[in-house]
C-alpha cells in the first residue's frame, strides 16, 4: 500500500479537492458547521495515519519478527508492553485484509471498524467487500452488530463453531490490588453466558434497591457489587434468583415448519444447538404479544409492570429508548403518568434506564412514538428557541445549525419475529 504526500486542499495530480489534513486554526472563531466539518476531517486524517502505522509495523514485523516489532513500538510509540503487543497484532491482521486497509488509508472508514473486520477475518470467513461498505456508513455500535450477524451467516454450521470459539476465550481474572487491598474482578463470557449473568445481576440489583429500607441510597455500582456477592455467596440450597427470565426471539420458518434465527436479548444470534440445549434445562413459554391477554393490559389494577409486560417490553423496545442501555437494567415507565390517571397497559409503557427515567421526571424529556411500535426519547425544547440568534437579527436568518437537535435514539424490532421465553 502506497501513501502520497498531499498538500492542503490539493490532490497529487494538482486538481483541487477537499482538505486532506487539518490545519492549525483557532477553533473559537469557527461556526458550528465548520467545527462539525473539522471533526470529519480529523476522523479521515486519523484513519490515514492509522493505516500508515499499520503498514510500517507490518513491514518491520516481516523483516525482523514480532519480538523486535513490539520492542520498537514500545520505544517509538511510547506504548505499554500490552499496547505494543496489541499494535503489532492489529498490524499483522490488517495486512491480511487489503481492501479494508485501502479503505482505511483513504480515510473512508474509522480505525476501530477496520480493526474489527481484521479480527473477524482472522477467526473465520468474511466477505470483506460487504463489511467495508457497511463500515463506510454505520456507527461503531451498529457496525458491531452487523459484523456479528455477518460472521454467523458466513459460518457453514449455523454459527456453532463461532459460538464455540467465543466460549473458548472465556476467562476471569480475580486478584487483590497492592494499592488499597481491594479485590478486582474482570472477565470475558460468551454471549449466552453473558446474557444469563447480566439478567441475574439485574434482577438481584432491583431486589436490593426495593429492599433498601434504611434509605442508604447506595450508588448503582455499589449495589451491583452487593448483588454479585449475594449471588456468588448464596446458600447452595437456595433456588435460582427470581425474575431472571431469559427472553429469546425467533422467526418461524414456514417452509421447514420450525423456528429459526434465534436471538439473545441483546440481538446476538444463538446457534440452534445451543437454543435446544438451553430449552432442555428451562421452562419455555411461547408467546405472541398481539392480543389483550397475558396481563399486558391491567389498567389501574397494578402500579408496577407485570413480568409478562416486562418480557413484552424487552421484545418490543430491546433496550432503553433513550440511551440504548441493555433492557435488563431498565425500568417500565408510564407514558401517561400513573399519578395522573395513567394505566399500566403495554401501550402506555416503555423501557428506560434509571438515568433516562430521571431525565423524564426531572428534566422534561418526553417519549415520542415514531412508527409502528417504536418509541424514542427527546429532550425538551431549548429555552427561547422561538427567538432568532443575536447575530442574525433582524436582517438575515442564522446559518448556524441547531447544536441541540431534538432527536433521540429510535428503537424498533425486526418484523415477523416471535418471542420465546426461557427462564
Amino acid at each position: 500500500m502506497k501513501f502520497m504526500a498531499l498538500e492542503q486542499g490539493e490532490r497529487a495530480a494538482g486538481e483541487l479537492s477537499a482538505p486532506t489534513w487539518p490545519e492549525a486554526v483557532d477553533v473559537n472563531v469557527l461556526s458550528l458547521l465548520e467545527l462539525r466539518a473539522r471533526l470529519g476531517l480529523i476522523k479521515r486524517a486519523e484513519a490515514r495515519l492509522a493505516a500508515m502505522k499499520t503498514t510500517t509495523l507490518a513491514a518491520y514485523t516481516n523483516r525482523w519478527g514480532e519480538g523486535l516489532a513490539r520492542r520498537v513500538a514500545l520505544e517509538e510509540l511510547q506504548a505499554s508492553k500490552q499496547q505494543a503487543r496489541r499494535e503489532v497484532e492489529a498490524a499483522s491482521q490488517l495486512s491480511r485484509v487489503p481492501e479494508t486497509l485501502d479503505a482505511l488509508g483513504a480515510g473512508e472508514i474509522p480505525e476501530g471498524h477496520a480493526k474489527q473486520i481484521a479480527k473477524a477475518a482472522s477467526r473465520g470467513p468474511v466477505d470483506e467487500t460487504v463489511l467495508v461498505e457497511a463500515a463506510r456508513r454505520e456507527d461503531f455500535g451498529t457496525f458491531s452488530r452487523t459484523l456479528r450477524d455477518h460472521q454467523h451467516q458466513q459460518s457453514d454450521d449455523g454459527g456453532k463453531s463461532l459460538f464455540e470459539k467465543q466460549r473458548e476465550r472465556r476467562s476471569i481474572n480475580f486478584f487483590k490490588s497492592p494499592d488499597d487491598g481491594m479485590f478486582i474482578l474482570n472477565g470475558r463470557f460468551d454471549p449466552l453466558a453473558g446474557n444469563k449473568i447480566e439478567a441475574a445481576l439485574a434482577a438481584e440489583e432491583r431486589r436490593l434497591r426495593k429492599d433498601d429500607k434504611a434509605g442508604e441510597q447506595a450508588a448503582f455500582d455499589q449495589r451491583l457489587a452487593d448483588a454479585l456477592e449475594n449471588l456468588v455467596c448464596a446458600d447452595s440450597r437456595d433456588s435460582r434468583p427470581q425474575g431472571t427470565t431469559l427472553v429469546l426471539t425467533a422467526e418461524w420458518d414456514m417452509v421447514n415448519n420450525q423456528i429459526a434465527d434465534v436471538r439473545l436479548p441483546d440481538g446476538d444470534q444463538l446457534p440452534m444447538s445451543e437454543a435446544l440445549l438451553l430449552a432442555c434445562n428451562a421452562d419455555i413459554l411461547p408467546c405472541v404479544f398481539n392480543t389483550k391477554n397475558q396481563e399486558l393490559w391491567v389498567g389501574r389494577k397494578h402500579r408496577l409492570a407485570t413480568e409478562a409486560q416486562r418480557a413484552a417490553l424487552i421484545i418490543r423496545d430491546k433496550h432503553c429508548i433513550g440511551c440504548g442501555r441493555s433492557a435488563v437494567w431498565c425500568e417500565a415507565h408510564h407514558i401517561d403518568e400513573w399519578s395522573k390517571g395513567g394505566r399500566t397497559d403495554i401501550d402506555n409503557l416503555v423501557l428506560v434506564c434509571t438515568s433516562c427515567h430521571h431525565n423524564i421526571h426531572d428534566g422534561g424529556w418526553e417519549v415520542h412514538r415514531t412508527s409502528g411500535s417504536a418509541y424514542e426519547l427527546r429532550p425538551p425544547p431549548r429555552p427561547y428557541a422561538h427567538l432568532q440568534p443575536w447575530r442574525s437579527r433582524p436582517d438575515t436568518p442564522s446559518q448556524e445549525p441547531d447544536p441541540f437537535p431534538e432527536t433521540g435514539i429510535s428503537t424498533g424490532h425486526p418484523a415477523n419475529r416471535q418471542p420465546v421465553l426461557l427462564s
